[in-house]
């Protein structure tokens, strides 16, 4: 599946079907009561977030998005009825979200957040024949403004759906294809969670098409799953194990997040947000990857970072690498199909100290992510929020404005997922916001034809050719290792290392 913000998209034009909630369904959600389920600690910030974003009037684009190409013409009773089943199976679309005192400042803790949720029997959706849109640019404008307009979680419905029809209106033919177009807020939803959605709109759409039930599993509660959350991090203190391992982890990164070791060109404000595509090794590449890997003590992904901690080393010097990296939180088998949030951020952390090869790095990097793993359960903001709560009202009010999401470094092996060997029949694409930013994340995956990596950085000169140094340096890395069976670390020279970053540029 390819990834990209909304504004380089560029979707195929056709007619646009959409789908939206009943009026009596508007009337349910908003006379919906406060439920006593709490949003998850990650909620809680993005809603602090979203709602201090709009009381400034800025522009936020909180939500995921996905694409995909379904063959023939639309039949738009059935997809009906797929989406409503869609929605009701999960909890966490029938939620939203406002806080206790409207009026006041919601980065206060103190001002809570509160769940509403959508009595299961009131939701209906009902399709709305669009215009035909000509031009990939009308079409993208178009879904743009319904998905940032449409897909707040302090309102009700906070997902989007809809359809471009690719043919006209004549006899149907061989080469006929709709789009479908869906985003909801990310307060209810992850990436996995949208390759979920892929594997089961699908389903549902086919098997309202042949008269079936769908084989579907139960999804599981993402409302339950908060519940879970909440209690667990109730139980923390400063002797409790997960938050001595966050410390020392942001203790020996001088207590701060990790940041993109080149210049994005954005060190005085914000800069409007791109995203770049680079890829890496190809599929026969990634296996021989893996196989030096394994024979050295790691995974693929432990080799990842040990790649990852290279690329640093030889561009910026780094003797130290320290990474962010979002992690799964559906060890619940009950929670696999739930839609929802299921992200913690874990730190990666290891030192290069003395090692010169690949292949003397790449266990140092494996044990580091498994070390990371190990406190995937408890979220860093739990952990800051332990350490204040012991330090005091005054620590803790100090703290509340610090919303801004840190750079992360994803990696996602998509071959695990459901229908992923349909990505590229399907055009399949996730499709995420773009703001203004300073900070670079970054996004590695591998799939059935190799390994790629999305970045999301600043659109300045200096960004573009940093983020291209730096994905060129990692592809040499990995796809050495593939040829060699290993790679030398070159010493860091500063001269070498501002030619190579120059020449990404070219």
């Amino acid at each position: 599946m390819d990834l990209n913000l909304i504004t380089h998209w560029k979707p195929e034009p056709g007619r646009v079907v959409e789908w939206k909630v009943t009026d009596a369904s508007a009337r349910a959600a908003a006379e919906a009561p406060v439920d006593p389920a709490l949003p998850t600690t990650m909620q809680e910030r993005h809603l602090r977030r979203a709602r201090l974003a709009a009381n400034n009037g800025e522009t936020q684009s909180p939500w995921i998005g996905i694409a995909f190409d379904f063959p023939g013409r639309l039949d738009t009773a059935a997809m009906t009825r797929a989406l409503e089943r869609y929605v009701l199976r999960h909890d966490t679309l029938h939620s939203w979200f406002s806080f206790e005192n409207a009026d006041a400042d919601p980065t206060d803790t103190t001002n809570a957040v509160r769940r509403h949720v959508v009595p299961a029997d009131s939701i209906a959706l009902t399709a709305h024949e669009g215009e035909t849109l000509t031009t990939p640019e009308q079409v993208r404008d178009h879904i743009a403004a319904r998905f940032a307009n449409d897909t707040s979680a302090l309102a009700w419905p906070a997902f989007v759906f809809g359809v471009v029809e690719h043919y006209d209106t004549g006899a149907p033919g061989s080469e006929d294809s709709f789009t479908l177009f869906h985003a909801v807020d990310h307060a209810h939803t992850d990436m996995q969670s949208m390759i979920l959605t892929f594997a089961e709109t699908r389903i549902l759409y086919q098997a309202e098409l042949d008269g079936v039930e769908p084989e579907l599993p139960d999804p599981g509660s993402y409302v339950e799953y908060s519940r879970r959350e909440r209690e667990k991090a109730a139980t923390l203190t400063l002797a409790s194990p997960e938050v001595h391992g966050w410390i020392g982890h942001l203790t020996r990164n001088g207590g701060t997040f990790p940041s993109f070791p080149l210049d994005l060109g954005a060190s005085d404000e914000p800069k409007p947000a791109i995203g770049s595509r680079f890829d890496l090794a190809d599929a026969d590449e990634c296996e021989r990857f893996g196989a030096v890997c394994k024979a050295h003590g790691s995974n693929f992904i432990g080799g990842v970072f040990a790649a990852l901690a290279i690329t640093e080393h030889e561009l910026v010097g780094r003797d130290r690498y320290m990474a962010l990296s979002p992690l799964t939180t559906r060890n619940d088998p009950q929670f696999y199909w739930s839609q929802g949030w299921f992200i913690n951020l874990i730190p990666v952390g290891f030192a290069l100290e003395d090692a010169t090869t690949f292949t003397g790095l790449a266990q140092r990097a494996q044990d580091a992510y498994r070390s990371g793993k190990a406190l995937g359960e408890v979220s860093v903001q739990q952990v800051i929020d332990t350490v204040l709560a012991q330090a005091g009202p005054e620590a803790t009010s100090q703290h509340a404005t610090t919303l801004a999401p840190p750079p992360i470094v994803s990696y996602i092996d998509g071959r695990r997922l459901p229908q992923t060997e349909n990505f590229t029949s399907t055009r399949a694409t996730g499709i995420v916001g773009g703001k203004a930013t300073q900070i670079a994340s970054i996004w590695i995956n591998r799939v059935l034809e190799g390994t790629w990596m999305a970045v999301s950085h600043p659109d300045t000169e200096e960004a573009h050719r940093s983020v291209t140094a730096y994905a060129e340096r990692l592809s040499t890395i990995l796809k050495t290792v593939a040829r060699d069976g290993d790679y030398t670390v070159t010493p860091f020279a500063p001269a070498a290392a501002e030619s190579a970053t120059a020449a990404g540029a070219q």
